[in-house]
Formats: C-alpha cells, sequence, structure tokens
C-alpha cells in the first residue's frame, strides 16, 4: 500500500522499503526519504515541526529532514485513514571517526535558539514538574491497586517492592528543580531551543545520519545531554561509561559551556528515574509476551543496578569535574 501510495500522491518510484526503527525508507536520487505515519498526531505540531526544520536547514543544517510537498503541494498525505508524511534529507553515512555527537549536538542547539517565531505547540519549558508529578501520581495510583491485589507472578513482585524508592527518588527530582528555579538564575546560554523527546545516540539515524522532526520538542538544552549521559551510564560499564560521559561533556562544552543553572537542570533530570517509569509501562501497555519478557528482565537489570546508579548520582559532580561549592551547587546529603 505504501508503494502504491508514494507513487500516486508523489510521483516516486520508490523500489525497496527499508526498515529504520519505526520507519520505512528508500532512496531516491541519493536523496534520503523518510515515510511517516503521523495518524493522530496533531497538525498544528505538525506546522511547527516543519516551520521549524527549515529554519534549521537554512542555518546551514544538512542532515535535518524537511517535509517533502506531494503533487497537490501539501505536506500531508491522505491514504484512506492513514496520514502520511515523507521528510527527505541529503544521504551522510553514519561513520563514527568522522561525526562528534556532543559538538554536532552544540551546534543543533545553537541554530534552534535562533528561531525566528514563537514555539507554542511543543514547548516543554516550565513543565518538567507537573509532567514528572502527574506520571508519579498515575503509577502510584496503579501501584496502591497491584499492592491490594496478590501479586501472581515476578514482574509484580518486583513492581511492589522496587516502586516506593523510585517514588522517593522522583520527589527529590522535583524539590531539586524547585529548588533550582528558585536559587538560581538562567543565563543567557539557558534559552531554550529544539531538543528531542529521548536523545540517545540511534536518535539521528543508525545507517544513515538524519535528523526527524517528529522527536522534537522546545526545551532546555540540558534536556538532550541528561538523557544522553543516562543512556551511556546505563549501556555501557564502568569505566568506559564514565570515559564516554566525560568526552560527550567536554566536546559540547568546547562549543557552549554550561551555566550552574544548566548543571543544576542536568543533575534534576537524572534524578527522575524516566528509565524505571518507561521500562514499567512498557510491560503494562503491551500484549506481546516476548516484549512483556525484555521489559521484565530490563526491570530486573535496573532495580539490581539501582544501588550504582545511586553512586553514580551522589558523586556526579565531582566525577564530572564540577566544583559544586564554588558554584553554590547544592548536593544531595541522603544520597
Amino acid at each position: 500500500m505504501i508503494n502504491e501510495a508514494i507513487q500516486q500522491y508523489y510521483g516516486l518510484q520508490p523500489g525497496e522499503l527499508i526498515d529504520a526503527g519505526p520507519y520505512k525508507t528508500f532512496f531516491y536520487r541519493n536523496i534520503l526519504h523518510t515515510v511517516v505515519d503521523v495518524t493522530g498526531m496533531d497538525e498544528d505540531e505538525l506546522t511547527e515541526m516543519h516551520q521549524i526544520s527549515q529554519h534549521l536547514m537554512g542555518q546551514g543544517d544538512r542532515q535535518v529532514a524537511t517535509f517533502m510537498p506531494n503533487l497537490s503541494g501539501s505536506v500531508l498525505t491522505k491514504v484512506e485513514e492513514t496520514k502520511l508524511i515523507i521528510c527527505r534529507n541529503a544521504l551522510y553515512e553514519r561513520k563514527e571517526d568522522a561525526f562528534n555527537v556532543g559538538r554536532e549536538l552544540a551546534y543543533f542547539h545553537q541554530r534552534g535558539k535562533m528561531l525566528p517565531f514563537q514555539v507554542e505547540k511543543i514547548t516543554r519549558i516550565g513543565q518538567w514538574k507537573d509532567l514528572w508529578e502527574k506520571r508519579l501520581n498515575q503509577m502510584e495510583n496503579f501501584w496502591r491497586g497491584k499492592l491490594q491485589e496478590l501479586p501472581n507472578h515476578d514482574m509484580e513482585r518486583k513492581f511492589i517492592e522496587s516502586f516506593p524508592y523510585y517514588l522517593g527518588l522522583t520527589e527529590n527530582a522535583m524539590q531539586y528543580l524547585v529548588d533550582t528555579e528558585i536559587d538560581d538564575l538562567p543565563r543567557a546560554i539557558d534559552t531554550a531551543t529544539v531538543c528531542h523527546h529521548r536523545f540517545i545516540p540511534d536518535t539521528w539515524g543508525e545507517s544513515y545520519y538524519y535528523k526527524l522532526p517528529f522527536d522534537w520538542v522546545f526545551d532546555h538544552p540540558s534536556r538532550d545531554l541528561s538523557e544522553y549521559i543516562r543512556y551511556l551510564y546505563l549501556e555501557n560499564e564502568q569505566p568506559e561509561a564514565i570515559r564516554k560521559i566525560h568526552a560527550f561533556l567536554s566536546e559540547y562544552e568546547k562549543v557552549t559551556p554550561l551555566s550552574s543553572f544548566s548543571w543544576r537542570l542536568l543533575y534534576a533530570r537524572l534524578l527522575f528515574p524516566v528509565h524505571y517509569f518507561e521500562t514499567v509501562e512498557r510491560y503494562y501497555s503491551t500484549g506481546d509476551e516476548d516484549r512483556k519478557y525484555k521489559a521484565f528482565k530490563r526491570l530486573e537489570s535496573i532495580v539490581e543496578e539501582a544501588a550504582n546508579y545511586q553512586l553514580f548520582l551522589k558523586e556526579f559532580y565531582a566525577t564530572m569535574g564540577i566544583p559544586a561549592a564554588k558554584y553554590s551547587i547544592p548536593e544531595l546529603e541522603w544520597l
């Protein structure tokens, strides 16, 4: 169906469609095309993403994917009950030795800070606490319901036993965030910019680089930094994880040094255990037994490594070479 729709509405012969994460891609005249199902997405949000991608391209970012108009001139194509958008960008093969993610992210953030219009639909600035609180309340209510039932399998027992610890960690993250916003002042480098829902190595593609607008939110740059650091820590053995985090931050700060406000927001986000929340939500939201099993094993690993992650948080500023006392950055004594 997708091949026929591309031919009918775009006049292209896509040939073989290649899986790229949740998307389908194809090559045409040395341009990478990504087919995205946007059914259910807010059209005003899509318009904002389109405007941002045009701006970033205009600022010189050749890896940004822009919306391709169909034969009728619209970037949105309706095929029966499905809405599609095709994104296109120049072909950049992924070569790790020729691409420095810390430096490139810093330049990406710099370009995103220069938007000539106000972002409204995809902004997350100032919303962290409310979003975290809402997520925590939902999971706490779910946990209380499970608590009243007799747990009949390992996942429920693991969830029931572990949740109080992560509830406490979340409350600390929210308090640290509030204290930061009260006690510290954002600097010029703390200007909001184009960020990602969850920035990890594959966010910009696996075999080829592409920066898809559908991953974007408008937020403080520490969002991307903290989520990339979280990924590096959780997915690598020490001391390799620390080495990679150091290299990542060092390259970013060569372009954009971080303020004390940035460091504190970054730390607040590391405190918020989004990896725990996502894993529990993934388990209970799917009926696929294989996915359930993988989510359970992931939760087991997270809980087993909780003490190490807590130590990482306790020593974070010292490990990163940040003189917390000099910059009046508070550290959590209970850790």
